[in-house]
């Protein structure tokens, strides 16, 4: 065992061995990264894609609230359109009253009465 010992020691220590341990010390720092490069990227490939993600929706949601707001004001004017001719039927149907001999009780009179025989 004690030779084992001084032969690896005797090989650390010689120039080969010297090598041999700083071709393994490079080769664990270029393992070490190129994983922190390849998280690093990974990291910020997942951010890109996060943020591309949320500027979608957010524009989705802009169009959407666009599409609501003409949707909104084209039934706003029919409202409008629709109280404008509810309020003109109104004054129609008064004026019909107005100006119509018939009684509002729908009882017909002696005189439509007659009216209607002589046809």
């Amino acid at each position: 065992m004690a030779g084992v010992l001084r032969y690896g020691w005797r090989f650390l220590t010689s120039r080969i061995g010297l090598a041999v341990v700083v071709c393994a010390l490079l080769w664990g720092w270029h393992v070490y990264d190129k994983r922190q490069a390849v998280s690093a990227a990974r990291d910020g490939f997942v951010r890109e894609f996060e943020l591309t993600a949320v500027q979608t929706e957010l524009d989705a949601m802009r169009r959407r609230m666009a599409a609501a707001d003409e949707a909104n004001q084209a039934l706003r004017e029919k409202v409008q359109a629709a109280e404008g001719e509810a309020l003109r039927f109104a004054a129609e149907l008064e004026a019909y009253e107005r100006d119509t001999q018939v009684n509002p009780e729908g009882v017909v009179d002696s005189g439509l009465l007659e009216r209607l025989r002589a046809n």
